[in-house]
């Protein structure tokens, strides 16, 4: 009778576990359709008032050689901000990424001064974004 009654709560305790397994991913499901989500509106948000750097046709008109142009592909605040999010999602523990020439120091300027991102306390060259989930 004991074994009876005891095999009867495993089985029921195994069912509680599928049933709480398919509400845990149904809910993971979810949080990502509304991850995408945001991520598309803040892309969008970014290119409507961060857009891509180009030159003006005063500036090209002035260049004098194709040598004096930058040799490096700036990036996006789209870009920097993804970036920064996936080294912190990725490395929690060295959350810190190297700026480099394909930042626009503006937009780096920008990121730190709204404390969107931080310098990393030894080396100015490195930052990370700021844990607003905490």
């Amino acid at each position: 009778m004991v074994l009876s009654t005891v095999q009867s709560k495993n089985k029921k305790l195994k069912e509680d576990m599928k049933r709480a397994l398919q509400e845990l991913k149904s809910k993971m499901l979810k949080i990502r359709a509304y991850k995408e989500e945001l991520l598309s509106a803040l892309g969008e948000f970014l290119e409507e008032h961060f857009p891509l750097l180009e030159e003006d046709e005063s500036a090209k008109k002035k260049k004098k050689s194709p040598a004096e142009e930058p040799t490096v592909q700036l990036v996006t605040l789209h870009e920097i901000l993804e970036r920064l999010i996936n080294k912190l999602m990725s490395t929690p523990h060295e959350p810190y990424l190297t700026i480099n020439d394909s930042f626009w120091p503006p937009y780096v300027e920008l990121l730190l001064r709204y404390g969107i991102a931080l310098r990393h306390p030894e080396d100015p060259n490195r930052i990370r974004l700021e844990a607003f989930h905490q």
